[in-house]
């Protein structure tokens, strides 16, 4: 479904991203982990076809997105992590705009607007203005639309970093829902709960590199954390992240935040 080969994104003199190469096939969920600066967001975009790489290739459902960018962009539902909604327009009225550039059949699209904003809990809200919503209000219809149409492919940037509790869990079972349909999934996050309950795969990225990608189980071997046999106990994700990066020439200071943060 999709698949990333030796990306590379440069700002000018900014190595933004560099060597990124991973595949997520259909049904399957890639979980990119790691702090502000990482690379996530720009690598994210660059699969979207909205940002064009300064090397390497990315091809969805086996369209090139530098070759097709459109074609791709039809295929794939974009979350950024700041929702662009339009402020004096209704949640109903804005997901109906969006279905119908999506091309989704009216009846069909009003059925899944009424489902989508009543698991969200927004069926009440429905007809305000989305000026008047709060970040994490935002946040969910910005999820809402950017599914509105099943597609094949989900990119979604810090998912519900906004959202309370009870809302993130609702986001991760809709999330996993389309996954059983055959939807792939990219969630970049820095949340290590929502990194562990997604994931298939977890990148984890510092300074525009994957460090390393993999299930959790290879990720705990790459660590080279040991299990505390005292207790049988894991080592969680926090610890295998933070050993990971630590393990990096160049990434003592992030370590340091990362601790402190």
């Amino acid at each position: 479904m999709l698949r990333v080969e030796h990306l590379a994104k440069r700002y000018g003199d900014v190595l933004a991203l560099q060597e990124l190469t991973v595949d997520v096939e259909a049904g399957d969920c890639l979980v990119l982990l790691g702090r502000n600066g990482a690379g996530k967001t720009t690598a994210l975009r660059c699969m979207a076809g909205v940002l064009l790489p300064s090397g390497g290739r990315v091809t969805v459902d086996g369209i090139d997105a530098a070759e097709d960018p459109a074609a791709v962009r039809a295929r794939v539902g974009l979350m950024p992590e700041v929702p662009g909604l339009y402020e004096r327009m209704s949640a109903r009225a804005y997901l109906d705009y969006f279905g119908s550039i999506y091309d989704v059949e009216p009846s069909l699209r009003k059925r899944r607007i009424d489902d989508l904003l009543e698991m969200f809990d927004l069926a009440d809200a429905g007809d305000r203005w989305l000026g008047t919503f709060s970040k994490g209000m935002r946040q969910k219809v910005a999820l809402i639309r950017a599914t509105l149409h099943r597609p094949r492919l989900v990119l979604a940037d810090e998912p519900t970093s906004a959202l309370d509790a009870d809302s993130a869990r609702r986001a991760w079972t809709y999330l996993k829902d389309l996954q059983k349909d055959g939807c792939a999934l990219v969630i970049c996050t820095h949340s290590m709960d929502e990194a562990e309950t997604l994931a298939g795969e977890i990148g984890v990225m510092s300074a525009g590199r994957a460090l390393a990608v993999g299930s959790l189980v290879e990720l705990r071997r790459a660590s080279g954390l040991k299990t505390r046999q005292e207790v049988i106990e894991l080592p969680t994700l926090q610890d295998i992240y933070l050993a990971i990066v630590g393990n990096h020439a160049g990434n003592r200071d992030e370590l340091a935040e990362t601790r402190t943060a």
